[in-house]
């Protein structure tokens, strides 16, 4: 009897030691293989010059740990443990991470190695043309792959992690890391899917496309960045582009107020900005931040103007222009005036207007300065992933977007970072808006800095606090030109002396919070505060007029209930000329267009 036991044990011992090792050596597997998986999304997202070979050997590689990993994982006495009581879960846990990982390689492996011609972004470049037919013909390769990681992302959210087992094995964090993982990989193999789509149509595959290019100004601040500053006509025939018509805002198309409305304004932002007639002023037609709206009104003041049609329109500022020279090369003026990226944005911003007097010598200097950009920029010089790198941060930044007249590319575009949309969702919600009320360029020295504080109630909702704070740094010595005021005080508000020489800011102030949000009270400098109220695409909004002396700093104070006191907090960013820093409590921060699942 004694020896039956001992034996019994001693082959319990065996089995445990046996799967023990086993195990160590899955997971060792199955760490290797997610590192290259990691670092296989980031090739997809920012292309490395992989070729098809390069690529494929890559993948390889990663299908003989997670192979290795399934037959570890596979003999019958794992299966066996997998049914035990307790200790089956993480056994089965790891054998399911090891299948699922496996499967996603082998179904992927010729549409992930086929990738590697649109992914080899170096040899996609040549001056200003776009290699966009190897781009429509990795599509159905990409779309493949991008099936295939979908799968199974979704293979490894259904795996358990155990409860208290699973954690103290490490399983929670591993199946953890491998979500996370495989969650970033399906959204650069969407991103990625998205440019096969999106890209060779826009880009003249199929004929010849022209973009209205706009250049705001964040010097008098908008909603989406600043006025309109300068402007081009860019044409793309099979991913050649070309750059005309470059001018500054002096020589806007119909003048710039336009003798009739371009097109009617819809009825919904009729009571926010008809008084302003942003179909008619080219300057306000950003007032509002939702950009497919811009976009349209964008291209209307430019065919009522021009009668050209254009197919949609690429705004910048000039921060997105230092980004391109940092990864190019410096530009190049007419009479030998080098101008650095670092040099850009203080050039055409301030500097310009310290240096040139005559409205009509600065125009034609800003059309200069933005011909110069573009011949640095196409040169051919810099890579082609530090050219898309920069071309990234502005988007993350709201200083690149983009829209279309073409209804379905429009439907693609306006979920993206590119489409600059004011989302449309439920859950916490924040965009904070200054625009420039008094044609002035004072907005260089705007400085402004958000808190949001959210506290939630034992029946779901949230007490959130609101502190936006705005500072004028501007200097002394300003020209007239910098410091103008053209606006009308109104009921109770006095103007500042002629030529405002203490150059005091005059700002409109908006703030939208959540759906269904309501406001419970506002301070202003910690005096209550009466705002305008308003909704726009469900957002409410509430705004005032704030001036701001030299040397000041206003702080408007707001307490809102959010109805669903959701983790995260849908931030929308305005592009500033100083970046705004946002610091939250009780939710976790991200802009909605880097969310796929906001839940």
């Amino acid at each position: 009897m004694m020896i039956g036991g001992a034996l019994f044990v001693l082959l319990l011992a065996i089995v445990i030691i046996w799967i023990a090792v086993r195990g160590l050596l899955a997971r060792s597997h199955l760490q290797t293989a997610r590192a290259e998986i990691a670092a296989l999304g980031r090739v997809v997202l920012a292309g490395d010059g992989s070729s098809d070979v390069q690529l494929r050997t890559r993948i390889d590689a990663i299908r003989q740990n997670t192979a290795a990993a399934r037959k570890l994982t596979g003999d019958p006495l794992w299966a066996v443990v997998g049914h035990v009581p307790a200790v089956g879960c993480p056994v089965r846990s790891v054998r399911s991470m090891a299948v699922a990982v496996d499967r996603v390689i082998a179904d992927g492996r010729t549409s992930l190695g086929d990738m590697g011609s649109v992914l080899d972004l170096s040899s996609l470049r040549n001056g200003t043309t776009i290699g966009v037919d190897r781009i429509a013909a990795a599509r159905p390769a990409v779309e493949a792959a991008q099936n295939a990681i979908t799968r199974f992302h979704q293979r490894l959210e259904t795996i358990p992690d155990c409860g208290l087992i699973g954690r103290t094995f490490g399983l929670s964090t591993a199946r953890l890391d491998a979500v996370k993982s495989a969650g970033q990989l399906e959204r650069a193999a969407g991103t990625l899917s998205l440019t096969t789509r999106l890209v060779p149509p826009m880009m003249g595959i199929d004929g010849t496309r022209r973009y209205l290019l706009v250049v705001q100004n964040p010097a008098e601040s908008r909603a989406t960045g600043g006025i309109i500053g300068g402007f081009g006509l860019l044409t793309v025939t099979d991913g050649r582009f070309e750059l005309d018509r470059i001018s500054g805002n002096g020589h806007l198309p119909g003048g710039s107020t336009q003798p009739v409305p371009a097109m009617r304004l819809p009825s919904e932002l009729e009571s926010l900005y008809g008084p302003a007639e942003p179909t008619r002023v080219w300057a306000n037609a950003n007032l509002t931040p939702h950009y497919p709206t811009v976009g349209r009104f964008y291209t209307a003041l430019y065919q009522a103007g021009t009668g050209v049609h254009v197919d949609g329109t690429i705004t910048v500022d000039p921060t997105t222009l230092a980004y391109l020279l940092a990864a190019t090369r410096p530009a190049v003026l007419p009479d030998g005036r080098v101008v650095t990226a670092d040099k850009l944005v203080e050039l055409v911003e301030s500097r310009v207007y310290a240096e040139i007097s005559y409205v009509q010598q600065r125009d034609d200097f800003f059309a200069t300065v933005g011909r110069s950009v573009y011949d640095a920029v196409a040169s051919g010089g810099g890579s082609t992933p530090k050219l898309l790198a920069a071309l990234s941060r502005a988007a993350s930044e709201g200083r690149l977007l983009v829209s279309s007249n073409h209804p379905d590319e429009q439907l693609l575009i306006e979920p993206t970072v590119l489409g600059g949309a004011l989302a449309d969702v439920d859950g916490p919600y924040l965009a904070v808006v200054t625009q420039n009320a008094a044609a002035s360029k004072l907005d260089y020295w705007l400085r402004r800095s958000t808190d949001y504080r959210s506290v939630r109630r034992p029946d779901g909702s949230a007490d959130v606090t609101i502190t936006v704070r705005i500072g004028n740094a501007a200097p002394n010595g300003l020209s007239e030109y910098v410091r103008n005021r053209s606006d009308h005080p109104g009921p109770g508000q006095s103007a500042p002396p002629r030529g405002n020489p203490d150059a005091q800011n005059l700002l409109l102030l908006s703030v939208y919070t959540g759906e269904g949000s309501g406001l419970q009270s506002a301070t202003l400098d910690g005096l209550p505060v009466v705002l305008r109220r308003g909704t726009e695409r469900g957002h409410p909004l509430f705004s005032t007029s704030l001036p701001v002396d030299r040397g000041q700093t206003r702080t408007l104070v707001l307490r809102v209930w959010e109805p669903v006191a959701k983790p995260i907090l849908l931030l929308r960013p305005q592009p500033l000329v100083a970046p705004e820093p946002v610091t939250v409590s009780g939710v976790r921060l991200v802009t909605p267009w880097s969310q796929k699942n906001p839940d």
